[in-house]
Formats: C-alpha cells, structure tokens, sequence
C-alpha cells in the first residue's frame, strides 16, 4: 500500500481555509458600507402656473356672402385671396328687371299721387258746401273717405317704390365685413337665387384671430379655486404664448378673452377663448395650435427636481430621500404642474429633503448612503446613473 502523507494535503487546506475567512471577513465591510448618491435638496420657488392646452384658430369675424335678389350674375369683382374691404362691391347681378320694376313703382306712385290730389279738392269743397247745407253730411263723409284712401294709396305706393329700389341696390353685392375674401363659389353667367344654400362666397376677418383652446373641467375648477383661495397671485389678465404643431413658438403673444361658463357634453372641456395678433396671417383658421397660458404665480411652492421622482407601474409616484441617520426613506409623494426641469410636490416632500438622484437601482430603504456634495447638487440637478 501507498503511505497517505497527512502533512501534504493538511497546509494546503489550511492556506485555503484562511483565506475563505479572509474574504468573509471583507465581503460584509463592502455589503453594508455607505453607498455613495448624490441628491437634490427639496426647495421653494415662486412657481408661474402654466397650463399646456391644445386647440385651433378661428377667425375673429366671418361672413357667407349671400345673394338678396334672384337673377343672372354679370360680373365677378374682386381677386380671390385678396383683402376687401368693408362695403366693396363685390359681384353685380343683372339689375334691368329691378330697374323696370323701379319704373312702374315711380309710375304708379305718380298716379296715386295724382288722384289725391283730385280727392283732396273735392273734400275741402265739400266741406264748405256741407256749412252752407248745400250737400247731404253723408256725401261729406264719402268725400272724405275718399281722400283719406287716395292719401293711404301714395303712401303704399311710396312703400313699393322703396322696396324697388332697395331691390335694384341688391343687384350689387357688397362686403359686409373687412377680411380676406376666399374663392368665388359661381362664375358669370350662372343664376343666383334667394335663399340658395351656397354662399357666394366667405370673407374672414384674420387679425387679430381668435384661438379656442380646450381645458378639462377638473383643471378649470382647480384653477378657480386656487384662485378663490388666494393661492395664486394673479393680476386678472392671462396671456398665451401660441406653439406650432412642430413646436415652434409663435412670434406674437395673445390674451384670455374669456372662457365659457359650459362644460362641453362631448369632450368634457371648458372652452378659452385667446385673442392673438395675425398681421402677416401666418395663423389660418381651422390650423392646430398650443397654447401655454400663464394663469398666475404660485408662491413658495416645493420643487423636485424630474429625476427625483420615481413613478411605479401602478401608478404610485414616490421619491427616496436621505434621513437624519443617514438612511434610505422612502416617501410617497403628490406631483402638481411640470417646473422647468422638475415637478411642484403638493404633498410627500418638505423644503430641505435630500431627494436621491443616482444609484436609484441600487439602494432600498433602510440602507446606509452618503451624500455627494448635496450643496452643489442643490444648485443644480446632477443627471441620473
């Protein structure tokens, strides 16, 4: 039999031995040594409340061009396109019916006029034959009569000889706004009528130009009680700084004109109604537009920096935050309007937190963690890890 040297194999196992120990030894020293994070100390700032709202242009003035009289149109007036003003004439309508119609009403009241003048004669005639007892009372009343209807029948014809010429006036189509007039809808030549449905044409009014913008009724209602409150401080006048769909802001600010006192059924929103300068008419009517309106400054309000707010699947937003034993706390936190690279905290959060900012995948609550330079951090948010 070979002889088992016990000697050999026992150091070995010892050096191993001592070394497993070893770096049992030093693996709890790394395990719960402090974890260094940086943070974000929790402050207060006067906060604008600027609401993000989405809605579309429409013009401040519009008007269908439609025709008062039937008959053939003669001539097209203007260039489609172009800016019209106020009592322009636009279109003529073939005026030689309305104008023959003008010369029998003129003929007939020349007539009317006529006999009451015959009618009036006799009437004072008799009526000083009627003093003299050289008539009946009932041939004075009779002569009357008739004098008062000869005076009733100039008057309707007068009314007829208006109604002519305001008939005849008709035949010219003019602006009833100043505005940028769109495309002819008929050609010369085609027949217009009273009462067609299509218009002859529209002329909007462009500048300034009205933006309808669509705010939920919950955001509404807070905002009016925010108000009532006296958690804003508001001077009464909203202005609206107007983007483009590709996010582009617009060169002229608007104002609040004002905002419907109806929820509407449909979209569940409260319209505001913001009128903005259109010199050059870059806006055009029915275009999507974003409004951020500037509805007030909320005092001292606790700001968070972005990173510094975790959010769960389920919907929980929480942050962790260094306590006074150096200790990873998890808080569970309310988020209101977004501040420039960070979130105003309505509940969860007090001013002076340190809110951890980096390693967020690393540390859980109840671990040891140092903080980085939480002066400089407080300054400006470091970005996340």
């Amino acid at each position: 039999m070979l002889a088992f040297d016990v000697k050999k194999y026992l150091i070995p196992s010892a050096l191993l031995a001592a070394v497993t120990l070893t770096a049992c030894d030093k693996a709890p020293q790394q395990q719960f040594g402090a974890l260094p994070v940086d943070v974000y100390v929790v402050k207060s700032e006067n906060v604008p409340v600027i609401s993000h709202l989405t809605g579309r242009a429409t013009p401040t003035r519009k008007a269908e061009v439609r025709p008062q009289v039937s008959g053939i149109l003669q001539k097209r007036l203007f260039k489609e396109g172009s800016i019209v003003q106020q009592g322009e004439q636009l279109y003529q309508i073939d005026p030689s019916v309305y104008e023959a119609n003008v010369k029998s009403a003129e003929a007939a009241l020349a007539s009317a006029k006529a006999n009451l003048h015959t009618n009036k004669l006799r009437a004072e005639r008799y009526r000083h034959l009627l003093d003299q007892k050289a008539v009946s009372k009932q041939d004075y009343d009779d002569a009357q009569a008739n004098y008062l209807t000869a005076k009733a029948n100039v008057e309707a014809a007068q009314a007829t000889l208006k109604k002519a010429n305001i008939d005849l006036g008709y035949t010219k189509v003019y602006a009833p706004i100043t505005g940028t007039i769109n495309r002819s809808n008929v050609t010369e030549g085609a027949l217009v009528s009273v009462g067609q449905q299509t218009a002859l044409t529209t002329i909007q009014q462009l500048d300034p130009i009205y933006v309808d913008l669509g705010e939920t009724a919950e955001e509404h209602i807070a905002l009016r009680k925010n108000l009532t409150e006296g958690k804003l401080l508001n001077d009464g006048k909203a202005s609206v700084e107007i983007h483009f769909t590709d996010g582009s802001l617009y060169n002229h600010k608007g104002v609040i004109e004002f905002a419907e006192v109806s929820v509407d059924e449909t979209t569940g929103m409260v319209n505001l109604r913001a009128i903005v300068p259109n010199p050059d008419n870059v806006i055009l009517p029915g275009i999507f537009l974003r409004g951020d309106i500037n509805q007030g400054i909320l005092p001292n309000a606790t700001v968070v920096v972005a990173n510094g707010a975790q959010r769960e699947p389920n919907g929980i937003t929480f942050a962790y935050v260094i306590n006074d034993k150096g200790l990873v706390e998890r808080r569970d936190i309310k988020l209101g309007s977004e501040y420039k690279n960070g979130f105003v905290v309505t509940s969860g959060l007090n001013v002076g937190d340190k809110v951890i900012v980096s390693n967020i995948q690393k540390i859980r609550p109840g671990m040891p963690v140092t903080a980085i330079d939480p002066n400089a951090a407080s300054q400006q948010a470091p970005a996340q890890k």
